[in-house]
């Protein structure tokens, strides 16, 4: 059977530390925040709240769940991820 060859692993080399995710970035993913954010992109006919241009794709908190802010779709707006992404700073 043949045998894996080992790992070379410079001097003083560690693993990279994994980012943990906390609760609210894990609702991110779930089938019910995709269903919410299509209706708000359809409610805002697919133009970004942050550029004025069409072709928006995910959803964007007013007022963020980190400071209070809800799921409301009163709180939400469309936008392009890569305008949600500098207006965040590439925070994920």
């Amino acid at each position: 059977m043949p045998r894996k060859p080992p790992l070379h692993r410079p001097h003083g080399w560690t693993p990279a530390k994994r980012v943990r995710r906390d609760r609210l970035d894990r609702e991110y993913g779930t089938q019910r925040w995709r269903k919410l954010a299509a209706a708000v992109i359809a409610r805002d006919q697919g133009i970004c709240h942050l550029c004025g241009r069409p072709g928006a794709d995910t959803a964007h908190h007013l007022i963020e769940k980190r400071r209070g802010g809800t799921d409301d779709p009163a709180n939400l707006r469309a936008v392009h991820r890569g305008c949600h992404n500098r207006a965040h700073g590439r925070r994920r």
